[in-house]
Parts: structure tokens; sequence; C-alpha cells
């Protein structure tokens, strides 16, 4: 779950479309050009021990970097 993408997917759905349709189609979008793993976690993400970076998903808890995962 990309935070990034789904704020986005809320702008673009506006108040009467579909969020979860603006979500996936975005997702294909940006396939070959990927959010950060910072993005990813959202903007209240917090620091993962093993990577040093602000990548632990602000809900999941889970590290957004390949390398930690």
């Amino acid at each position: 779950m990309c935070e990034k993408c789904w704020a986005d997917a809320a702008r673009a759905a506006g108040p009467y479309g579909d969020q979860v349709d603006e979500y996936r189609r975005l997702c294909r979008e940006r396939k070959d050009n990927p959010c950060t793993p910072e993005e990813q976690a959202g903007p209240d993400a917090e620091w993962c021990p093993v990577c040093g970076r602000k990548t632990l998903h602000q809900h999941t808890g889970q590290c957004m970097t390949h390398a930690c995962t």
C-alpha cells in the first residue's frame, strides 16, 4: 500500500469518484516509475532501525524498502 498513491487517488476521485479505482489506475501508471519507500510509507512514517530510513509504514509498521522486506 502506497500512501502517496492513496492520497493522490483521493484527490483525483474527488467527493463522488471511486478512490479504489483511481488507486489501481495510479499504480498501473506509476509501475515503471514507482514512488520512493519514504513516499510509500506515508507522512507519519517512523524510522527503520535496520536501514536507517524513515520508511516504516504509518499504519502497518512494515519497512517499505526492499532491503528490509
